[in-house]
C-alpha cells in the first residue's frame, strides 16, 4: 500500500468543478489497496470554484488547497503541487481530461510494475492512422519540423511519477524549465497509455488503451552569452574587412583608374552588410540573455494560501522557505536600487 498525491488545476466552473470531486473519490474507492491525497492548485483567479473547494478541504482532509498568486502557468501549478505532496507518487491531469478514472486505473498499474513515468493522452476515435507524435505536439507547424521528436507539458492529458522522480522536479528553480526535458534528462524512459473510445454495436461507448513503452532522448542545449560575443566578434571583424575592402576598390577605381570588376565591389558590400548583422545579431543576442538571467532568478510560483498543509516531518518548513527565498530577492533587489542610487550620487557630486 502507497499514498498516491494526485495533482488537479481548479477550473473555473463550478459544476465541473464538484463533478470532478465526485470522480476522484470514486477512483479512491475503486483502487483500495493506495490511499491518496488531492493537491488541487488554483491561479487565483476561479473565486467561485476556490470558495467550494475550500469547504470541501475543511471537511475532507484528503483535499489540499493551494493557491497562487496569479496564473504562472500550467507547468509552474504542477511544481507547486510536487512541493506540497507527500506520496509515494504524484499524478496530474489537465482540465480537459474527461474522467481521470479511466485513466489512471492503467497508469497506477503500470507504477505498480516499477514504471517511473507513465504519459497518459486521450486520442480523437475520428483520428485513426494519425501519427502519436504529432497528436502529442499540437503547436506550429514549425516546431513540429524543427522538433519532429518533442513532447511538451501542454500535450500531456495525465501524467505519473514516482517519488524518486518527483523530488528532483521540486528541486527546479528556473521558471522556465521544461518539465518533459527535465524526466527525460533523469534517464527513466517513460511509459505511454493512449486512451480512446470505441462505440460498440449498441450505441455504448468503451475506452480502449493502446500501450507502448517511450524512447526519448535528451537534447542537450547550449545557450551562453560567448555565443552572443563570438557572433558580435565576427560581426565586427566582417564589417571591418568588407568596408576596407570596398574603400580600396573605390578608391583604385576612382584616383588609379584601375578596370575592376564590378562583382568584386558587390562582394565586398555583401560582407559588410553580413557582418554588420551578425553584430547586431551579437549585441542584442546578449542583451536578451542578461535580460533572461535577471528573469530566471525570479521563484516559480508565488503562494498566496494553503488549505490542509502537509505536516510530514519531510514536508516541514517549505512555506518557510518559499518564504525565505522570497524575501531574499527582494533584498537582493534592494540591494541593487540603493548601490545604483549610491552610484548615481556619487557622480552628481563629481560633477558638482
Amino acid at each position: 500500500m502507497g499514498l498516491i498525491s494526485l495533482i488537479i488545476p481548479i477550473s473555473k466552473r463550478v459544476n465541473r468543478q464538484v463533478l470532478r470531486t465526485g470522480q476522484l473519490e470514486n477512483l479512491a474507492s475503486k483502487v483500495a489497496e493506495h490511499d491518496f491525497e488531492f493537491i488541487l492548485v488554483g491561479n487565483g483567479s476561479h473565486q467561485d470554484s476556490i470558495r467550494v473547494l475550500r469547504e470541501k478541504a475543511e471537511n475532507d482532509k484528503r483535499y489540499r488547497l493551494i493557491i497562487l498568486t496569479r496564473d504562472f502557468g500550467p507547468p509552474a501549478s504542477f511544481l507547486a503541487g510536487i512541493a506540497y505532496a507527500s506520496g509515494d507518487s504524484v499524478g496530474y491531469f489537465s482540465e480537459s481530461i474527461i474522467d481521470p478514472c479511466l485513466v489512471f486505473e492503467k497508469l497506477i498499474h503500470h507504477w505498480e510494475s516499477d514504471e517511473k513515468i507513465v504519459f497518459g493522452i486521450w486520442i480523437d476515435s475520428n483520428s485513426k492512422g494519425l501519427n502519436i507524435q504529432h497528436t502529442l505536439e499540437r503547436g506550429t507547424f514549425l516546431r513540429r519540423k524543427l522538433f519532429p521528436n518533442r513532447i511538451y507539458f501542454e500535450d500531456i492529458s495525465s501524467l505519473l511519477i514516482d517519488k524518486e522522480v518527483y523530488y528532483i522536479l521540486s528541486q527546479i528553480t528556473d521558471p522556465f524549465s521544461d518539465i518533459i526535458e527535465t524526466l527525460v534528462w533523469t534517464g527513466f524512459q517513460p511509459y505511454m497509455v493512449e486512451c480512446s473510445f470505441q462505440v460498440q454495436d449498441d450505441g455504448q461507448r468503451s475506452v480502449i488503451f493502446k500501450e507502448q513503452s517511450l524512447h526519448l532522448e535528451y537534447s542537450l542545449g547550449y545557450y551562453s552569452p560567448k555565443t552572443f560575443q563570438t557572433s558580435l566578434s565576427i560581426g565586427l571583424f566582417l564589417s571591418m574587412l568588407g568596408g576596407l575592402a570596398a574603400l580600396g576598390l573605390v578608391v583604385a577605381s576612382e584616383y588609379y583608374q584601375l578596370s575592376l570588376p564590378v562583382w568584386w565591389l558587390l562582394g565586398a558590400i555583401v560582407v559588410l552588410i553580413i557582418g554588420v548583422q551578425l553584430g547586431l545579431m551579437g549585441v542584442f543576442g546578449e542583451h536578451l540573455y542578461k535580460s533572461l538571467e535577471k528573469i530566471r532568478s525570479r521563484p516559480v510560483f508565488v503562494i498566496d494560501s494553503i488549505v490542509n498543509p502537509p505536516v510530514s516531518s519531510e514536508k516541514e518548513g517549505r512555506e518557510k522557505i518559499e518564504k525565505m527565498i522570497l524575501s531574499l530577492w527582494s533584498i537582493r533587489k534592494q540591494k541593487a536600487a540603493y548601490s545604483s542610487s549610491m552610484n548615481s550620487l556619487s557622480t552628481n557630486q563629481e560633477g558638482e
